[in-house]
C-alpha cells in the first residue's frame, strides 16, 4: 500500500562529493536500463490481460506477475531489493543513515555507491577495482 524510490539525501550527496574533491577521484554514473523490470515481486500481482494478448478462450482471466513492470508501485522497491541483495552478498556494507549508500572496503581501498531510482553514481580510491565492480554489475 506504500510507494517507494530510493533516492539518495542531499546531505549523503554532499558528503560523497567531499570525499570525491578532497582525493582527486572520479565520479563514475550508470543508467541501469529496464531496471524496473528486474525486479521479482514478493506478493501476488495480477494484471488484466494486455491489448493484443487477450485470449479469447479465457478473456475474463488475469495474469499473475512474477516479475514487476515499469508504472507498478511495486517496481522500484523491488528493484531496489534485488540490487541491495546482490550488493550485500559481494561485499558491500549498507549505510545505516541512508539507505542508497552503500560502501564496500576492501584491502585499503574503497568503493562509495550511490543508488538513485534506476541510476548510480560511484567513486573509487581503486579504479581496477571499480572495473571489476561494473563488469559484475553489467553481468
Amino acid at each position: 500500500m506504500e510507494t517507494f524510490s530510493p533516492v539518495v539525501k542531499p546531505t549523503t550527496i554532499r558528503l560523497v562529493l567531499t570525499i570525491v574533491v578532497s582525493y582527486g577521484w572520479n565520479i563514475h554514473q550508470l543508467d541501469v536500463h529496464n531496471a524496473f523490470l528486474n525486479g521479482i515481486l514478493q506478493e501476488e500481482v495480477c494484471m488484466a490481460q494486455p491489448p493484443g494478448f487477450v485470449d479469447s478462450a479465457m478473456s475474463s482471466h488475469v495474469c499473475r506477475l512474477h516479475k514487476s513492470l515499469y508504472g507498478l508501485k511495486q517496481a522500484p522497491r523491488a528493484w531496489y531489493n534485488r540490487l541491495s541483495e546482490f550488493l550485500l552478498s559481494i561485499g558491500f556494507q549498507a549505510s545505516k543513515v541512508d539507505t542508497s549508500l552503500f560502501i564496500l572496503s576492501l584491502n585499503g581501498a574503497m568503493i562509495y555507491l550511490l543508488v538513485y531510482a534506476d541510476n548510480i553514481l560511484l567513486t573509487r580510491s581503486n579504479s581496477a577495482l571499480l572495473h571489476r565492480l561494473i563488469t559484475l554489475l553489467q553481468t
